[in-house]
């Protein structure tokens, strides 16, 4: 198993390309880029491609395929993800007395529904690059052959779904109604 320590993307491309402003801590973005690699970049890609990419960046090891790949498609999903998981938590601080939300003088705190609205639409852009990846892996797998072939104990399978609507609607008989989260939309390879 790869280093799991491993980043595909710095807190300077992630404040570069989100709307993560300048002056927030780095240590408080790390751990996010690592869960999101864990939970949402390890579900499009399975356990066996990620963990060869992490073992890629580490021993520097990555094919040009890879590595426009973690450049062109990867690196824009982490960062969005990362943004969305982020958000509810860079205004609260965590010590062993409490709970509290740091402010400044110059600021008002958003309210619930305002930060439920951001988030919305942070998720649409992180799931948008998700499906991008996934599609491409799709329609590129010959040249990933870990993607193409998984070991067999592969840990956690692929998964080509990038799109969750809240409602899922099966379908039935001839009205084929289907919701966008429908296996027969996404790509299996």
């Amino acid at each position: 198993m790869a280093n799991n320590k491993v980043k595909f993307i710095s807190t300077v491309f992630l404040k570069e390309n989100t709307t993560i402003e300048d002056n927030v801590d780095d240590n408080k973005l790390v751990p996010f880029i690592y869960k999101v690699q864990d939970i949402h970049l390890q579900q499009a890609l399975g356990t066996t491609f990620y963990e060869h990419l992490k073992a890629g960046v580490v021993n520097n090891t990555l094919t040009t395929d890879e590595t426009d790949l973690i450049r062109d498609y990867i690196q824009n999903m982490v960062a969005e993800w990362t943004l969305y998981e982020s958000m509810p938590f860079l205004s609260n601080k965590l010590t062993n007395k409490s709970i509290s939300q740091e402010n400044s003088e110059y600021s008002t705190p958003s309210t619930l529904d305002e930060i439920k609205y951001l988030r919305n639409n942070v998720r649409d852009i992180a799931e948008f690059y998700t499906k991008r990846l996934t599609k491409y892996m799709c329609d590129n797998a010959s040249l990933f052959p870990k993607y193409l072939n998984p070991d067999s104990k592969e840990n956690l399978s692929k998964n080509s779904k990038s799109y969750f609507s809240g409602i899922y609607l099966p379908k039935k008989g001839p009205s084929n109604i289907r919701s966008y989260n429908d296996p027969s939309d996404d790509c299996n390879c």
